[in-house]
């Protein structure tokens, strides 16, 4: 194969790094021979790798980027990517993450309990590297692709629970323990095979029991650990469901601990708009319209109430599409139906999708 340097801009996933890929301190950041993913070129930028070499087949060029057509304006989230803020982000991000994976898997295999303090200390860092709560929600949403998800999803829950605790208003020990709770929800994930927790075709009734008894494995890992309780009780309640739907135990609202119904919505929203291998990445829109269809009865209300109104208030003035194609600007946001708000379009018309029941916003531009 021959080989070619391409500028940073022009990486893409698949590509086949050609040369070890280092950092100003001789660090390295990218191996040879491994083929480029979302998270690699993220970290080759946050790092300002300015052009390296890839192979490619004999005598042929390596594909430049499709240009957008007209008609395919890039997104909301794609246009993110490519601040200063998203690289500077992501690569603190993906270090916070591969911290958390070492101390996890150390605690795993007993030889020691996670570094809570630290793990705390790194989220609320990225937290506060952001100017708003809604920017970290943004931010969150470019990411694309991880080694283990897992982790990522349990730090991105954590971020979640952070910013939500501020918008409720609460202290600054209750958030940090509420960063905690996310950290730790899904630890017992951690033991259930790969297999299974990757697979892309449904199911089976024995492997989605497997995958139900991360809860009480959570729990039971987790019992004789110094932690607060309410990191513990999330760990088992955070799929309980108010109108005892959820699992395991089938608890009804006022058996749940507060700061588990307040994960279970972080954790849903984090799983819905992240992309998976067997589906794309919901719309936070397309999020709200199932939280008012199902969620008042599934979580608590006063934390979703405030969950909503807040991510949705900070979209106002985007630009989104419409599932019929129509493009426009959000100019209202309709409290009594967060997920439809007015829309103005391009030739300055108006559509009030709360009484569209057919339309609803598809992406954000």
């Amino acid at each position: 194969m021959d080989m070619k340097r391409i500028n940073i801009t022009e990486a893409a996933p698949g590509m086949l790094v050609a040369e070890d890929i280092l950092n100003s301190a001789n660090q390295l950041i990218v191996p040879k021979n491994s083929a480029l993913t979302d998270k690699a070129i993220a970290r080759m930028r946050f790092h300002m790798i300015g052009s390296f070499r890839i192979f490619v087949e004999d005598g042929e060029a390596p594909a430049a980027p499709e240009p957008v057509s007209s008609g395919a304006e890039p997104s909301y989230f794609d246009k993110l990517r490519d601040t200063p803020e998203f690289l500077a982000y992501s690569g603190s991000f993906n270090n916070t993450v591969s911290v958390m994976e070492d101390e996890f898997k150390k605690m795993l295999e007993g030889k020691t309990i996670a570094d809570t303090e630290t793990l705390t200390a790194a989220t609320a860092n990225l937290r506060a590297s952001c100017r708003t709560g809604i920017q970290v929600f943004d931010l969150l949403h470019c990411f694309r692709e991880y080694d283990d998800i897992t982790y990522a999803h349990s730090l991105n829950v954590s971020l979640i629970c952070a910013v939500e605790g501020e918008w409720l208003g609460f202290s600054d020990k209750d958030i940090q323990i509420l960063i905690q709770c996310g950290l730790y929800h899904d630890v017992g994930k951690m033991m259930i095979p790969k297999s299974i927790l990757d697979k892309t075709t449904p199911l089976t009734p024995d492997e989605k029991k497997t995958v139900e008894s991360h809860t009480i494995q959570g729990y039971n890992f987790l019992k004789d650990k110094d932690l607060d309780n309410r990191i513990k009780l999330s760990a088992v309640m955070h799929h309980e469901r108010c109108d005892g739907s959820g699992y395991p135990m089938n608890l009804t609202a006022d058996k749940i601990d507060n700061f588990a119904k307040i994960v279970a919505i972080a954790d849903v929203y984090e799983a819905m708009t992240s992309p998976r291998s067997y589906r794309k990445a919901k719309c936070p829109f397309e999020v709200m319209r199932m939280f008012e269809s199902e969620g008042l009865s599934h979580f608590d209300p006063k934390y979703l109430m405030v969950f909503m109104e807040n991510i949705t208030q900070s979209y106002m003035g985007t630009h989104v599409r419409l599932n019929d194609g129509t493009v426009g600007t959000i100019v209202y946001i309709n409290k009594l139906c967060y997920s439809k708000p007015l829309i103005q379009t391009s030739d300055g018309n108006y559509i009030d999708l709360s009484k569209q029941n057919r339309l609803y916003i598809e992406a954000m531009l």
